[in-house]
This record gives C-alpha cells, sequence and structure tokens, in this order.
C-alpha cells in the first residue's frame, strides 16, 4: 500500500550534502539530522517522505562525514 515502507539508504557523503540535496527537490526533512545506529554502526540521519509517504531515511556513517 502507498505509505506502507521504510526505508534507509547510505549517503556516500556528508550529512550536509544530504540536506543541500533534499533541499534542491524541495523535499521538507521531517527530523534529523539527528543521531541513529545502522548496520555499519553510528551514523547521523535525515529523515523524509516519498510521493507517497512512505518514510526515507539517508544515513551517513562518521568514517564518510
Amino acid at each position: 500500500m502507498p505509505g506502507n515502507s521504510d526505508l534507509c539508504f547510505e549517503w556516500d557523503s556528508s550529512i550536509e550534502e544530504a540536506i543541500a540535496h533534499l533541499e534542491k527537490l524541495n523535499v521538507v526533512i521531517e527530523m534529523g539530522p539527528i543521531e541513529r545506529y545502522g548496520v555499519h554502526g553510528r551514523g547521523i540521519s535525515v529523515y523524509f517522505r516519498d510521493i507517497d509517504g512512505s518514510l526515507l531515511e539517508f544515513i551517513v556513517y562518521e568514517a564518510n562525514d
């Protein structure tokens, strides 16, 4: 169903660049930047929604930031 997903994507640059990318596309950030733990350890995430309402996340791990 639309809006039924929750997906996380690893961003290969800084969290500031991830935020700038979202802002350039006029995507509203719902939460973040916020510290989180993911599959690769500690990172910083921002959360936003796609056009169907699914929650999406960009995470930047410390080694990439």
